[in-house]
């Protein structure tokens, strides 16, 4: 079974799901937007797709430099 990868960040507030691999961008790019939303991860996932949440990268090294 294939899986994409997902970051969840929080942006004032609420809860937003950006694209962290090839195949969910691609799916951003379908549906126009630079978030994927809850409704877009059930379809994804009814298409047969894993949902894993990644870690933003970034924000790690941010952390461990201080």
């Amino acid at each position: 079974m294939d899986k994409i990868q997902v970051i969840v960040k929080n942006t004032y507030g609420n809860k937003r799901i950006y694209p962290n691999c090839a195949i969910s961008r691609a799916f951003t790019e379908l549906t126009n937007t630079k978030t994927l939303s809850l409704n877009n991860l059930k379809t994804i996932k009814a298409l047969g797709y894993d949902i894993e949440v990644t870690q933003d990268s970034k924000i790690l090294e941010l952390l461990n430099t201080i």
